[in-house]
């Protein structure tokens, strides 16, 4: 399971970075501004989970594989 959050981890890294290179050419006040804030908005939640995730070493499905 730890290989879907290093793939999480990865994909919210990549974005983030390229979002950080647009950001001087952004204007506030535009859409792109708006679109810009909900991207970091939702890809930064991304990226600290499966940092945390990653770190802990957590398995959602560790019970059910127990289970069997």
């Amino acid at each position: 399971m730890t290989a879907v959050w290093r793939a999480f981890f990865a994909s919210s890294a990549v974005l983030l970075a390229l979002l950080g290179l647009s950001i001087p050419y952004i204007e506030p006040g535009t859409a792109t501004f708006v679109v810009s804030v909900l991207s970091l908005g939702l890809l930064g939640p991304m990226f600290l989970g499966s940092a945390v995730f990653i770190y802990v070493d957590w398995d959602p499905f560790e019970e059910l594989a127990s289970n069997n």
